[in-house]
């Protein structure tokens, strides 16, 4: 029997819900996925939990009715969780063992075992601990130290935690739609496992993971993950600097964004049309904006954000490290030019981060948006395979009378 996968993203403005399938030969296929606009949600942190389990149940129901037109019975009982929001933080760490003589396999064990005994405080849950490279005694950047001489072994880490009680409302979301979070997963590694090949990691990498109401990143240099954070930036507040300069409502600034607007502002003989907004009621006429007065509201907001993640990088040291460049990730991903304004801004190569290692997404209109949920499923797949994540009863439901 294959194995069966959920993952879930309860983000600021999509929630959304897929299902991946273990194939033959070890691919995994997104098999059914639903998304629907989220309610309670702002800065990717939940205000109301009463809406957000509302859009968990309608995603789910969305799923549910799909899987019984295609035939299936399976009813999802729990999913991994796509967590996101500034409160997301990621710290390093190392960790430290003796050595008698020469390293051991023993020694990698004790050494990574001391790697993780990092304490949180009690308001943090751990999401994730990566680590980067073993050091021995004062000679660092080595990858395989069994064998080598010597007396200490080190071993660098980068541990991501949340909020402890952010995590719990989104638990508390989905379990008043009877949908059990299995395990939490940061959005931003989740997308780079989804669109990184590994000569990219090898060569420095950044994965912008662009979302409604904030911006992951995860950084990786010599094959690990060198840095990862959360900026509190994102595409909301660009529809938020659209509908305060001309006046709208936010519906007619996300559309103003998601259908006229460029990162980058028009040239001349561009710059001059006018835009159409439509009237917000049927008793209101249509209006028309400068497209250079639209672009330079969105270009502003952007130049900010890049100008963040840029001096980032700096400070850490990484910037001069990333050589195969940028992927952009999250519904972000689909703004006009907004490629074009990384490459500026940032100063290297960008491209759009589309699934690689997921099947099942290669007709949607932008496949960059499901990095994030494609990489969690990616993780259950290769960390749970022949656990399913479904209880038996519901599996098996239907096919036993």
């Amino acid at each position: 029997m294959n194995n069966i996968y959920a993952a879930l993203e309860i983000g600021t403005t999509r929630t959304v819900l897929a299902v991946g399938e273990a194939e033959t030969g070890g691919r995994l296929k997104v098999t059914c996925h639903a998304e629907m606009p989220s309610a309670g949600v702002r800065k990717s942190q939940i205000l109301d939990i009463n809406q957000v389990t509302q859009s968990v149940k309608g995603v789910l129901h969305e799923i549910e009715r799909k899987q019984s037109e295609a035939g299936s019975t399976i009813t999802i009982g729990n999913a991994f969780l796509v967590v996101s929001g500034q409160h997301v933080k990621a710290d390093h760490f190392t960790g430290s063992t003796l050595v008698d003589g020469r390293v051991t396999e023993a020694d990698i064990a004790d050494v990574a075992e001391s790697a993780r005994s990092m304490a949180l405080p009690k308001d943090r849950e751990l999401l994730d601990i990566e680590d980067q490279n073993y050091g021995l005694d004062g000679l660092g950047g080595i990858s395989a130290p069994v064998g080598m001489a010597g007396r200490i072994l080190k071993l660098d880490t980068v541990h991501i935690h949340a909020d402890r009680n952010r995590l719990e409302d989104a638990r508390t979301a989905a379990d008043g739609a009877h949908l059990e979070i299995r395990e939490p997963l940061f959005a931003a590694t989740c997308a780079a496992d989804a669109v990184l090949e590994e000569h990219e990691r090898r060569n420095g990498a950044l994965v912008l993971d662009l979302g409604g109401g904030s911006t992951g990143y995860a950084a990786y240099c010599d094959g690990y993950l060198a840095s990862a954070g959360v900026i509190g930036v994102g595409g909301d507040h660009v529809t938020n600097d659209i509908a305060h300069a001309f006046q709208t409502t936010q519906a007619q600034a996300e559309a103003l964004k998601a259908n006229e607007a460029s990162a980058i502002i028009a040239k001349a003989d561009v710059a001059a049309t006018r835009v159409k907004i439509p009237g917000s009621s049927p008793l209101l006429e249509s209006r028309t904006v400068s497209r250079r007065a639209l672009d330079t509201v969105v270009n502003a907001r952007l130049r900010e954000l890049f100008a963040v993640i840029r001096e980032t990088l700096e400070e850490q040291d990484l910037l001069h490290r990333l050589h195969a460049g940028i992927a952009l990730t999250g519904g972000g991903a689909a703004m006009r030019d907004i490629d074009e304004l990384a490459r500026r801004e940032i100063g290297m190569n960008v491209r759009p981060g589309r699934p690689m290692y997921v099947d099942g997404l290669e007709d949607e209109t932008n496949p960059a948006s499901f990095a994030a949920i494609a990489g969690a499923l990616s993780y259950a797949h290769h960390n749970y395979a022949e656990k399913p994540i479904f209880g038996l009863d519901r599996i098996f439901k239907g096919l036993f009378k």
